[in-house]
């Protein structure tokens, strides 16, 4: 059986050229992930971002070089390496201008941008503001944990602070996949949506968000194994 990566891959394989990352709940560990596979199939891999992303000395990026000026435009990459470009900002590495990225799009094989912030909740509904993804996608990756039924919903999801009462059912799933400041915001290109930490969540659940969402790219599985379920 193919892992979660591989079908991932799979699914955007010859639309990877700039593939962003929305959502929650495991963002940053699928850039990783995605920017490592992709360099052992020998692709030129950028990661960037379009919002924040932390430091590389606080997060490891596993990548081979790492630029935070116009530098990056004079530098050759290798068939199979990993580049990290962004900007420094005060408290979290930021985002490059975005015709920086568009004009990288020609140097490399895939570029990987985190294009979104939860602050670290599982759960989120956008602001006007997010998330950040630019007109030169060619894929995105919409993630969001599945492993908090049962919780309050205000405590786990970013942006839900006026749904405070609420606790995280089926239900509440289905409002973040139809909702105009959900999961599916922004998204262009080929899409694929990612429940994430499925291995934490009773299969009978996931089997119901799958019935009632015949038509959308569902992927339920865990990063954390690399595993599809």
């Amino acid at each position: 059986m193919a892992t979660l990566i591989e079908s991932l891959l799979k699914h955007f394989s010859t639309n990877e050229n700039c593939i962003c990352i929305t959502g929650s709940g495991g963002k940053t560990t699928a850039l990783i992930l995605l920017a490592e596979a992709y360099a052992a199939q020998q692709k030129r891999v950028l990661v960037s971002t379009t919002t924040k992303v932390l430091y590389p000395e606080d997060r490891n990026y596993y990548c081979d070089h790492y630029f935070w000026d116009e530098e990056v435009f004079s530098y050759p990459c290798k068939k199979g390496e990993r580049v990290f470009y962004a900007r420094q900002g005060i408290i979290k590495a930021e985002a490059p201008p975005l015709e920086d990225l568009e004009r990288l799009k020609a140097r490399y094989d895939v570029i990987l941008v985190e294009a979104d912030g939860a602050r670290g909740m599982e759960l989120k509904l956008h602001s006007e503001r997010d998330p950040v993804v630019p007109n030169f996608t060619t894929a995105t990756l919409a993630i969001s944990s599945i492993s908090v039924f049962g919780k309050r919903l205000s405590e786990h999801c970013f942006g839900c602070d006026s749904l405070e009462n609420r606790l995280i059912d089926e239900a509440t799933y289905s409002l973040l996949l139809t909702h105009p400041e959900g999961i599916q915001k922004g998204m262009k290109g080929v899409r694929a949506i990612l429940f994430n930490q499925a291995e934490r969540t009773d299969r009978t659940k996931i089997e119901n968000i799958q019935r009632e969402f015949p038509d959308l790219n569902l992927f339920f599985g865990s990063l954390e194994q690399n595993v599809i379920i």
